[in-house]
């Protein structure tokens, strides 16, 4: 589903941390949205197909539809870009670093304010600190996926009507309107902790689009 995607789509890494601990690597999927509910209708107006041709021409023959999606947040990884392990890169497997920080005991990571400028609650990561007299390698007890993204909310909605042409031939008049309702959706944020904009959300899914059109049926 990721692939070697960047942090800000995927929201988790392709590579484990510490390939002789795998164990440490479970987690929740990066699209284990917990609570999903979508709603589609349609519905052909019955109203005015009695009415005279010119009312029932304007008003009569409408086709109303919709999607509407509410979701929880989705999973993703803290991780460091700091070479901490000393493992080195691999940007053709991966879109970012596998190294962890560190987890705060006693803090939880999605007890943050959940704002564009701080999300998770930062105080529960902490930077690895490398000791240059050892020889082991270290690596964060941070886990995979343990933070999690904004909710999602959406409602797609649109309008049909039909204006027959011949007896097999119509013109459709379409109006589509894309999260009608306009409610930000946004992206994760920026999951790097040596990143400067660490913790904060810097892009969201479109706003409302409008789209009106017109199909010829055959």
């Amino acid at each position: 589903m990721t692939g070697s995607a960047s942090k800000p789509v995927a929201g988790e890494n392709d590579l484990a941390q510490n390939p002789a601990n795998l164990s440490a690597e479970r987690g929740p999927s990066l699209f284990d949205a917990r609570h999903r509910f979508v709603f589609s209708y349609q519905w052909s107006l019955p109203f005015f197909h009695d009415a005279p041709a010119w009312s029932h021409a304007v008003l009569g023959g409408w086709q109303l539809n919709g999607i509407a999606t509410l979701m929880s947040g989705t999973p993703f990884t803290v991780f460091d870009s700091t070479d901490v392990s000393d493992q080195g890169g691999a940007p053709e497997i991966t879109g970012f670093s596998a190294n962890r920080p560190n987890r705060v005991s006693g803090q939880d990571p999605n007890a943050g304010p959940r704002t564009t400028s701080a999300w998770l609650n930062a105080a529960a990561f902490a930077q690895v600190i490398p000791d240059p007299n050892s020889p082991v390698q270290q690596f964060g007890s941070a886990g995979r996926n343990v933070g999690l993204g904004p909710r999602f909310a959406d409602w797609d909605f649109s309008m049909f009507k039909n204006f027959r042409v011949t007896e097999s031939k119509n013109i459709q008049f379409r109006a589509e309107f894309f999260n009608v309702l306009n409610h930000p959706n946004f992206r994760l944020p920026d999951s790097d902790i040596s990143s400067p904009t660490f913790n904060t959300i810097q892009a969201a899914l479109p706003p409302r689009v409008i789209q009106l059109a017109l199909k010829f049926l055959f």
